[in-house]
């Protein structure tokens, strides 16, 4: 995979247009100013949870002794999962209820953004696609880089957009993001028989 192909992926598991109606609705009790600086401080606390599994996945699933090609599949399995309910969900199903009006960490960083699916994406680039760190860095700072394209001025684009807008994008991404999740799955299923095969 190349760079270009590493951000999309990651771009689609993050899903800042999915995400927005929920973010927007978290800090709804901010002004402008102070949402701004949530969001910044939220995608900043994001990016170093990804960062740190980034840098230390791979060590984890080394001294859990976790084979590659399983990683594939789970993983797979996930994103298929969260790809589903991208396309058929007609409005967010996560509420923004029992939160202050200015959280930290959970429930915007941790797991709306830096959630399984993207930990899992992460990990998987590092460990079974063998790519260098540099290369998943540099991806993940586009990533979130666009990500705040989308969330600092969330709030112009929700109205822009509207409600069906945002949940037209949302299923389109799922889309791409499922064909990614099948073509991981199968890549997962093809290792685990060359592996059974070499074995016998």
């Amino acid at each position: 995979m190349n760079l270009v192909e590493i951000t999309l992926l990651l771009f689609l598991v993050i899903d800042p247009f999915g995400n927005l109606p929920f973010v927007i609705a978290v800090l709804s009790g901010l002004d402008a100013r102070a949402y701004l600086r949530a969001v910044l401080r939220e995608l900043a606390l994001a990016f170093l949870v990804l960062l740190a599994f980034a840098l230390f996945g791979g060590a984890i699933l080394h001294y859990l002794n976790i084979e590659p090609w399983s990683l594939n599949i789970a993983g797979g399995i996930i994103l298929f999962l969260i790809s589903l309910k991208m396309i058929f969900r007609s409005a967010r199903d996560i509420f923004a209820d029992g939160y202050s009006d200015n959280p930290i960490l959970v429930p915007i960083a941790v797991p709306s953004i830096a959630g399984p699916s993207t930990i899992t994406a992460l990990i998987v680039l590092r460990t079974k696609e063998h790519l260098p760190l540099e290369t998943v860095l540099a991806a993940l700072v586009i990533v979130f880089l666009l990500a705040c394209l989308v969330f600092l001025p969330g709030r112009l684009l929700s109205r822009a957009l509207g409600d069906r807008g945002l949940a037209a994008l949302e299923k389109f991404m799922g889309l791409l993001l499922n064909l990614v999740a099948v073509s991981m799955i199968m890549r997962g299923i093809r290792d685990f028989i060359s592996g059974l095969a070499a074995a016998a």
